[in-house]
């Protein structure tokens, strides 16, 4: 999990990080060696289910506000709620 934090706080504090992301998440994800679970769940940018998985909330909210992910929408995909 530490990389996966390690993500999410790079991604928030870095543009760079954020554009690359954005662009190709796979190879972001490959860069810091996330797979499995949470590799997908960052791919579908899950973010309830990353909350329910024990990701840090502060860096979850902050990096879904880097990627441009509207605050309503976030607290919509937090509560499981269909987002179109």
């Amino acid at each position: 999990m530490y990389a996966l934090h390690k993500l999410l706080w790079d991604i928030r504090r870095d543009a760079t990080t954020k554009e690359r992301f954005m662009a190709d998440a796979a190879a972001v994800l490959d860069a810091y060696g996330i797979d499995g679970e949470w590799r997908v769940l960052m791919t579908n940018l899950d973010f309830k289910q990353l909350y329910e998985r024990g990701v840090n909330p502060y860096l979850l909210y902050f990096c879904a506000i880097q990627l441009e992910v509207d605050r309503a929408e976030y607290y919509a995909r937090i509560r499981g709620e269909e987002v179109s």
